[in-house]
């Protein structure tokens, strides 16, 4: 995207570096270009109108502000590109903007828009210069910002569908396409036209991105990193709109923080759940077995006292067996020092006919330490069931051999003769068992927040994979697009290949008295002995 410094040329086996173009030989009626950060303004040989230049010594062509006329300006007699391409388009950032990115400060040259093959979809780019770092561009596409660097190393397989690995990053293939040159304004270091039409390649690596532009005999490779709005509208200090229409090619992932920050809270709630199992293992302090029988209705149960050392939470433990009954106990935990007392309540049951131990559990909130024993009030069905100390057979054979030997006249003895009573039937009973733990680690309140952290990144990757399905169906390959062929930047890259690197004086590039000028950022395209702008990172 864009026009970079880097030349590439097919080659058996893969990719090679190629030299610069040579610029074209400066004629000696030309006035000898000023220094950057000088503009410089003539008239335009269309309407008259003033162009004024601002890469001066760097600019290939210029567009006229009055008739949108491209301007050879490396022609001596700044021969027409193309007239009055269209009619003068708006653009959010005004060229001879200023604006600071990445601690450097940039100005807007040049503007262009362009599109894929079928018009349908657009981006912007914007030309950046500083005379000390060189070109960047600033790229617009459905509402989101990247800021693309020149690079100035061999990139094998740029352009081909696999994944790339550039300066240890791997960017993954997203797109392959071409892009028509729709609009330019201001100035370029190419000779820029609506007729420029160049195949594309995309590569993500989010934030980063690899864009390749080629044809028969060029490939370009440029990188760029996702630039929030607000980050750009605050650099040219201009009320740019949040406009973003879907994810952005190279966009961070705005849902991987709901994925992560689930994940790392689960990581710290384990800890913490782990470290309360090992500084309070829930000590058993006292366990006592109980004996309930159908005369023991209403009456209270006591246990030994037990003492609890330090401030922690009770649990009640009860076991029971039970064959077609219930038990109800009513529990009283009872300080003996202090007679305060904390209560709960706990009911077992089994209605089968085989007799099954049942269990069943209370926990208390947190207790003071000290002496404590349990009161127990009970209930259970065994006290609905009567009791037979003398079987109902031996009642009647009493009566009817009374009435056999006295006949059914007689009087009904006022008492009767005592006899010897069946041997009686057992009460009815039930065991119980109470045990008794001491500050008991709590799973409840764990197994809660890792449902509710599940929950998070359940939504957390619902959103997340939405987000990528989304972006990923931007990307594909245009099999409709026809080769194209032609020189790609017309020999444009010389003069971004002549600017220093040097980074001093970069915040007053443009005082017509700087020495600074001169020094490092007025060299012409010919100079060969200057290092390559775009060698720098962003």
């Amino acid at each position: 995207m864009g026009r970079l410094v880097l030349l590439q040329s097919q080659a058996a086996g893969g990719l090679v570096m190629d030299e610069p173009l040579a610029p074209p030989a400066p004629s000696p009626a030309v006035p000898a270009p000023r220094p950057a950060g000088r503009p410089r303004t003539f008239a335009c040989p269309n309407c008259g109108g003033a162009v004024t230049l601002r890469a001066v010594g760097q600019s290939i062509s210029a567009t006229c502000s009055q008739c949108s006329s491209l301007i050879d300006v490396a022609d001596e007699n700044l021969r027409i590109i193309q007239k009055a391409q269209a009619a003068l388009e708006p653009s959010e950032i005004p060229i001879g903007s200023r604006g600071r990115l990445q601690d450097v400060e940039w100005e807007v040259v040049g503007y262009m828009r362009r599109s894929d093959r079928t018009g349908y979809y657009e981006w912007i780019e914007y030309l950046l210069f500083n005379p000390y770092r060189g070109y960047r561009f600033l790229v617009r596409e459905q509402g989101h910002w990247t800021l693309v660097r020149m690079l100035t190393r061999d990139v094998p397989a740029a352009g081909s569908t696999i994944d790339l690995t550039v300066e240890g990053r791997r960017y993954a293939f997203f797109s392959k396409g071409q892009a028509h040159t729709k609009y330019v304004a201001g100035e370029f270091y190419w000779r820029a036209s609506t007729a420029d039409v160049t195949e594309t390649a995309d590569y993500i690596a989010s934030p980063h991105r690899l864009m390749v532009e080629s044809n028969d005999e060029e490939i370009i490779v440029s990188e760029g990193i996702y630039l929030e709005p607000g980050l750009v509208a605050e650099a040219f200090k201009l009320p740019l709109a949040d406009e973003r229409h879907g994810p952005g090619v190279n966009q961070p992932n705005p849902h991987r923080r709901w994925l992560r920050v689930p994940l790392a809270a689960l990581g710290v709630a384990t800890l913490l759940q782990f470290g309360s199992l090992a500084l309070s293992p829930g000590r058993q302090v006292a366990s006592q077995t109980f004996t309930l029988t159908s005369a023991d209705k209403g009456k209270t149960f006591a246990s030994e006292p037990f003492r609890l050392d330090g401030r922690g939470n009770v649990e009640f433990e009860t076991t029971a067996e039970l064959k077609d009954d219930w038990l109800e106990l009513d529990v009283a935990l009872v300080n003996v020092e202090t007679s305060r007392s904390y209560h709960a309540s706990q009911g077992l049951e089994n209605y089968s006919s085989g007799r099954v131990t049942e269990r069943t559990s209370e926990l208390l909130s947190p207790v003071p330490a000290g002496t404590y024993k349990l009161l127990i009030d009970t209930n259970a069905g065994l006290f609905t069931k009567v009791a037979e100390t003398v079987p109902m057979v031996a009642r009647e054979d009493y009566l009817q051999t009374w009435l056999r030997n006295n006949g059914q006249g007689g009087s009904f003895p006022s008492s009767q003769p005592t006899i010897a009573p069946a041997p009686a039937n057992p009460l009815p009973s039930e065991t119980f068992t109470v045990t008794i733990r001491h500050d008991v680690p709590i799973w409840s309140n764990y197994l809660g927040a890792v449902g509710l952290l599940a929950l998070g990144a359940g939504f957390g990757f619902f959103r997340d994979r939405r987000f990528e399905q989304s972006r990923w169906e931007q990307g594909g390959i245009d099999e409709e697009a026809p080769s194209v062929s032609g020189n790609l930047a017309a020999g444009g890259f010389v003069a971004a290949a002549g600017s220093s690197s040097s980074d001093s004086g970069t915040d007053n590039w443009w005082s017509s008295s700087s020495d600074d000028d001169d020094d490092s950022g007025g060299s012409s395209s010919s100079d060969d002995s200057s290092s390559s702008s775009s060698s720098e990172d962003t």
